[in-house]
């Protein structure tokens, strides 16, 4: 359990995708137990932007789960997404506040990314066999928000990027819902289709309420569960001494 929580803590630090493969690589087997299911959770994304008049933007998103077992039914799934991120594509040029500039994007499209760190707690109840629902809170730290003006000039394509980071909030609360199927009755990988609806308006600047959404496909893959499980049977079939 001390392990366990040290795993947790270290979510809110994590910046790179490499360094939570590693850390799942080298904790996986202890931290899988028969109440507990640790492991990478990974997969693409859908965003817009409500309000920006924008499409959806593809990503990707990759962090560490752990689904922790109450009883037959329900479970408690935290995640922490160290790679992700919200946005939208094709939002209409705005003014830069440089006029000579602003004529070379006439006509054409902003693209709006922002990264985050990602913390959802989700409840998940066992509906049937393999099938599971999900929902619970989410808080986002928006990182790095910058938008990407893009246009062309003499059928030479060109961009610009600007950062927003000052009419952007920090933070991004909200509630994520989905539907989940397990490949396997015990440890295995699942197949998750989540929606997540913000409810903070990220750019108070601009009329209307700007909040973020996103679609996810995730996979979860517990990382080393199937040795935790054969060490497990390995000890319980060994005779205690006299």
């Amino acid at each position: 359990m001390k392990k366990t929580l040290c795993i947790a803590s270290l979510l809110f630090f994590l910046h790179t995708a490499s360094a939570q493969v590693l850390i799942a690589l080298l904790f996986g087997n202890k931290l899988n137990t028969g109440q507990l299911e640790f492991g990478l959770t990974v997969g693409p994304s859908l965003t817009n932007i409500s309000g920006a008049g924008g499409k959806g933007k593809v990503g990707l998103n990759l962090g560490l789960y752990f689904n922790i077992k109450l009883n037959d039914r329900w479970y408690i799934h935290p995640e922490g997404v160290a790679k992700g991120g919200f946005g939208a594509k094709d939002i209409l040029p705005y003014s830069t506040g440089n006029d000579s500039l602003d004529q070379f994007f006439t006509g054409g499209a902003v693209k709006r990314q922002i990264g985050t760190l990602s913390l959802p707690v989700l409840i998940q109840y066992k509906i049937y066999k393999r099938w599971f629902a999900e929902l619970g809170p989410q808080v986002n730290l928006l990182t790095k928000p910058k938008d990407i003006f893009t246009g062309k000039v003499n059928d030479n394509e060109l961009s610009y990027t600007t950062e927003i980071r000052e009419t952007i909030t920090k933070l991004d609360f909200g509630m994520a819902g989905g539907l989940v199927y397990k490949l396997r009755e015990d440890h295995g990988m699942g197949i998750c289709l989540r929606y997540y609806g913000g409810l903070t308006d990220i750019q108070k600047d601009l009329p209307g309420a700007n909040r973020n959404r996103m679609w996810q496909l995730n996979v979860t893959i517990p990382i080393g569960a199937g040795k935790a499980k054969s060490n497990a049977n390995g000890n319980s079939s060994k005779t205690p001494p006299p």
